[in-house]
């Protein structure tokens, strides 16, 4: 090439000798240097000789769609559950009414598998060639896509979307005029029931060749796509770029070589731990053209780790599953991070942690009490997946509620700042049920003189109770009362069940 370029004259195109010697010189520092990777068919119950790709996967990587080029060269979605030793069963058809006579293609899980978007071409009431489509869980059964309209799609190709995890950022590949090239990568913010006007994510991404299949983690710091133009190993390579404080995205890092190779690599998505990774590729050992592998991407290349609660919803006497509102807060703004419900069949959800913030986690039905609890992750940059069972009271006299997000300094009554997340909750549900009174209780564990337990827990009941007043519920409404270490509820012989005695909780005293 060097050569070639030597020889000068009008004979040669410029810029196609550049790009080329790019790619020579990357492609062979890049076979020098390979990065780890090994792998893993995924198997017959979801490859076949036909081609599989576009995998989307769950914050838990327990359910599997992706995309199958049929006989009959339209695409349909195919889904598979792990089960319990963590085996991928056969997977199966999606169905209607996501899967038409038309092509659907590339799609992406929320968090906790209970909404997707996807892209939908030459649909009847499709803005352009492909436009993007949504749809949720209505208890097993997907209720019937909708398309996003305006201002997400429009007389341009529109597809490949990924959904951060709390669900309320939307990035997809769109060929629409203002790009910097032929396809782009856009971006649009959820808010108040709208998305907002797609933003182009700018030159340090995009290019003057095509930038496709993004996928965002879900540290939502990470974003990996694909490029034609970005130095690589040739065709199409696979990217990643993090994002800085300041909000701008860095430079994209080709993802080496053999993840990427001299031939096209078009997609990949990974699972919330940042070490599960899937990818479709053409191998010797696979069944026919693209299949689906799973491999453990190599620790420069992964996203900051995150964790998730997985819980389940009852009714605390009767067992039966609830469709209940769930809401994760971060403490220190008092902004709701994510607000879902829990499956109304299953009565499952789940929610994305990111580490470095303190949440509350509110899981709310009308007729029940509320359930609250805590997850302080301040010092801590991930948290291992949690498994909740939670179960809910119906409003009956004599039920009691922990406000597990009601906080005091040590030895102190001055309600601390962050507290106000949990009572303004509490405000609200007194005020949707105007007929209840409650008593609040102030607890402490066995340590220290009694009569100073009793004093003081008293006093943080107190807090409450005028926080509640001052905030417009009805004093007659209310009592409180200080019961220092005389109510127990775990061993206090250990620090664990000592924090579980200090406690505010109110009780139901008349409905």
């Amino acid at each position: 090439m060097n050569a070639y370029k030597a020889k000068g004259g009008n004979q040669i195109d410029a810029n196609k000798v550049e790009r080329a010697l790019i790619t020579a010189n990357f492609g062979s520092k890049a076979i020098e240097n390979p990065v780890p990777f090994s792998p893993k068919n995924m198997g017959a119950g979801i490859n076949t000789p036909l081609d599989e790709y576009f995998p989307g996967v769950t914050a838990d990587s327990r359910v599997l769609i992706y995309t199958r080029l049929k006989s009959n060269r339209t695409e349909d979605f195919y889904i598979s559950n792990k089960n319990e030793q963590g085996l991928w069963q056969d997977s199966r058809n999606m169905g209607a009414p996501i899967n038409t006579e038309n092509n659907e293609g590339t799609i992406s899980l929320s968090s906790d598998g209970e909404y997707v978007f996807f892209t939908g071409c030459n649909w009847p009431e499709g803005e352009g060639s492909c436009d993007l489509y949504f749809s949720a869980l209505d208890g097993i059964n997907w209720r019937e896509p909708r398309n996003l309209g305006a201002p997400i799609n429009k007389r341009s190709w529109d597809s490949q979307p990924t959904v951060s995890f709390d669900g309320k950022v939307l990035y997809f590949a769109s060929a629409r005029p203002g790009g910097f090239g032929g396809m782009d990568i856009w971006m649009s913010t959820y808010n108040r029931g709208r998305w907002s006007m797609p933003v182009n994510m700018g030159p340090e991404i995009n290019t003057p060749g095509n930038e496709e299949t993004p996928f965002i983690a879900k540290d939502d710091q990470t974003l990996y796509f694909t490029s034609d133009y970005h130095p690589g190993m040739g065709n199409v390579d696979l990217f990643i770029t993090r994002k800085n404080p300041d909000g701008r995205w860095g430079k994209p890092m080709n993802l080496g070589y053999p993840i990427n190779t001299p031939n096209d690599e078009r997609c990949l998505a990974i699972g919330a731990n940042g070490i599960d990774a899937y990818i479709a590729c053409v191998r010797p050992e696979g069944f026919g053209g693209l299949d689906i592998y799973e491999f453990e991407l190599y620790e420069q290349a992964r996203p900051l780790k995150t964790g998730y609660i997985k819980g389940t919803v009852f009714d605390k006497i009767s067992k039966a599953k609830l469709n209940a509102k769930i809401e994760l807060i971060d403490l220190a703004t008092g902004k709701i991070v994510i607000e879902s419900f829990s499956n109304k069949v299953t009565g499952s959800f789940l929610v994305c942690l990111q580490g470095n913030k303190n949440y509350a986690l509110n899981v709310s039905k009308e007729g029940y009490l509320f359930y609250s609890e805590n997850f302080a992750l301040q010092n801590q940059t991930a948290v291992d997946p949690l498994v909740l069972d939670v179960p809910l009271n119906k409003i009956t006299e004599g039920e009691k509620v922990v406000l597990n997000n009601v906080f005091f300094e040590v030895d102190k009554f001055d309600l601390k700042e962050e507290s106000k997340v949990e009572l303004n909750k509490l405000v609200a549900f007194l005020k949707s049920n105007p007929t209840l009174f409650i008593e609040l209780g102030g607890h402490t564990d066995n340590t220290g003189v009694k009569a100073k337990n009793i004093e003081l827990s008293a006093n943080r009941a107190k807090a409450v109770y005028q926080y509640l007043i001052s905030n417009g519920i009805e004093a007659n409404r209310l009592t409180y009362k200080g019961y220092g270490d005389t109510q127990p509820v775990a061993d206090n012989k250990t620090e664990a069940g000592r924090k579980l005695n200090r406690r505010t909780e109110f009780k139901v005293i008349k409905r």
